[in-house]
C-alpha cells in the first residue's frame, strides 16, 4: 500500500506542477458565440413555470485555446507538469477523445458554462472550464491512480464570483470494480485551480490465473448557489457521464497488473544486439510484419507451438557457425511465427549472445507491458 500511497503522491506534485500557470490563464482566447446551449431558450419557458429562475447551460467549447489552460509554458519546469502526449489537444475538443499509453490514459478538455434567465432570456453570465483527467495503472498493482484537475477562466457577469460555480466529480466503476470517492462539492473560483484524487484508490477485483476488464465511469456535475437553478449539460459524450477506456487487468503472468490493452507497446532498445537489428530491418523491409505503425506481431503463450514456429524457421539440419544461432522473425513466440502463421518468415544467423540478449528484451516486454497471450504489439530495430 505504501508504494501506491507513493506514486499517487508522485501524480499529485505532477498535477501541482501543472496547475501553476492557471492564474495566467484568462489571456486565453476562447470563442463566446454560438455555444451548444444557445438552442436552450426554447425551454426556458417550460422551466420558468417549474419555478426555475434560472439555467447553467454545460456546452463544448467551439474553438478552444492552443494550449491547456491548466499547463504551464515553461519547458524547463521541474518536476514536468504532464506528459507531452497528454498536454496536446485532442484533434476533435467536442469528443472528449482520451488519449492512451499502456498504463495511463489522459483526456482534456474544455467547457464554458452559461447562465440565462428563464423569465426574461438573457444571458446573466458565461465561464470557461478546462479539465484533466489523469489514470494511472502499474504492471505489478490492482489499484488504479485517479487524478483530476479542473479550473475556469474568462468568467463574465453573474459567473465572475468566487462562488458562483461549484463542481464534484462522480464516479462509478463497472463489474468487479470498487470505485474510491472524490468527495462532495466544493467551490470552483475563478482562476483558482482545484484537484482531486480519491482517498482510496479503485481497487480491481480479479480471479486467480484470470483476467477481467473495467472502466470507470464519471459525472462532472456543475452547479450555481441555490435551489432555483436547472443545470442542463450538452457537453459530450453522449450529454451526460463519460467512461474511462477500457481496462485490463490480470493475475495470468507474474503477480498481478493493469494495461489499457488497446496501446499496443513497442519491443526497442536493441541497439547492443547490432546483427539481430540487422536481420530484423531486412526481414521488416521485406515486407514481414511488426514494424511501428504497420500490421503489428501477437504474443504466443503456448510453448509447444512457439517449438514448431523455430522447428519450422531454423530446424536442426541449417549450419550453424562457431558462437552462433539461428534467429528467426517474426519470432517463434509470436502468432505470426512460421509455423503457427503458415506464412512468410525470415532467419539468419546470429551470434548467441545477441540472439539471447534479443530475446530477454521479449521477455521483459511480456513481463512489464503485461503481455497475454494474442497481445499485439510492435518491434523497432531503430
Amino acid at each position: 500500500m505504501g508504494t501506491i500511497r507513493m506514486r499517487t503522491i508522485t501524480l499529485l506534485l505532477l498535477f501541482m506542477c501543472a496547475l501553476v500557470a492557471a492564474p495566467g490563464a484568462a489571456a486565453a482566447t476562447t470563442t463566446k458565440t454560438a455555444t451548444g446551449c444557445d438552442g436552450i431558450r426554447d425551454r426556458l419557458p417550460s422551466l420558468a413555470r417549474q419555478g426555475k429562475k434560472k439555467v447553467l447551460c454545460v456546452a463544448p467549447v467551439a474553438q478552444p485555446p492552443p494550449k491547456p489552460a491548466l499547463t504551464t509554458a515553461s519547458a524547463a519546469a521541474t518536476p514536468p507538469p504532464l506528459p507531452a502526449w497528454c498536454i496536446d489537444p485532442p484533434d476533435d475538443q467536442t469528443k472528449s477523445a482520451w488519449k492512451t499509453r499502456r498504463f495511463a490514459s489522459c483526456l482534456i478538455n474544455y467547457a464554458t458554462v452559461s447562465l440565462y434567465d428563464t423569465v426574461t432570456g438573457s444571458l446573466l453570465g458565461r465561464t470557461t472550464l478546462n479539465y484533466i483527467h489523469y489514470i494511472a495503472m502499474f504492471y505489478d498493482s490492482l489499484e488504479l491512480t485517479d487524478v483530476f484537475a479542473i479550473v475556469r477562466f474568462n468568467s463574465e457577469g453573474a459567473l465572475t464570483s468566487d462562488d458562483a460555480i461549484n463542481f464534484r466529480l462522480a464516479v462509478s466503476c463497472s463489474y468487479g470494480c470498487t470505485a474510491g470517492d472524490f468527495g462532495p462539492a466544493i467551490t470552483l473560483p475563478e482562476n483558482s485551480p482545484q484537484y482531486l484524487t480519491p482517498p482510496i484508490p479503485h481497487l480491481v477485483n480479479v480471479p486467480a490465473n484470470g483476467q477481467r476488464t473495467i472502466h470507470t465511469t464519471y459525472d462532472l456535475q456543475v452547479a450555481h448557489p441555490g435551489g432555483d437553478t436547472e443545470v442542463v449539460n450538452v457537453f459530450p459524450p453522449e450529454k451526460g457521464p463519460y467512461p474511462s477506456p477500457d481496462i485490463r487487468c490480470d493475475r495470468i503472468l507474474s503477480g498481478a497488473g493493469c494495461v489499457i490493452p488497446t496501446f499496443f507497446p513497442t519491443l526497442d532498445g536493441l541497439t547492443e544486439y547490432p546483427q539481430v537489428r540487422a536481420h530484423i530491418r531486412t526481414a521488416q523491409a521485406g515486407g514481414l510484419p511488426g514494424a511501428p505503425g504497420t500490421t503489428p506481431l501477437h504474443r504466443l503463450a503456448d510453448e509447444a507451438k512457439a517449438v514448431k514456429n523455430r522447428e519450422i524457421a531454423c530446424p536442426d539440419w541449417r549450419p550453424r557457425p562457431t558462437g552462433y544461432t539461428c534467429d528467426e522473425y517474426p519470432m517463434a513466440r509470436t502468432r505470426e511465427g512460421a509455423w503457427t502463421s503458415g506464412g512468410a518468415f525470415s532467419w539468419a544467423m546470429v551470434p548467441k549472445d545477441e540472439n539471447e540478449g534479443a530475446g530477454g528484451k521479449y521477455g521483459a516486454l511480456v513481463r512489464y507491458q503485461r503481455l497475454l497471450d494474442w497481445d499485439a504489439f510492435w518491434v523497432d530495430p531503430n
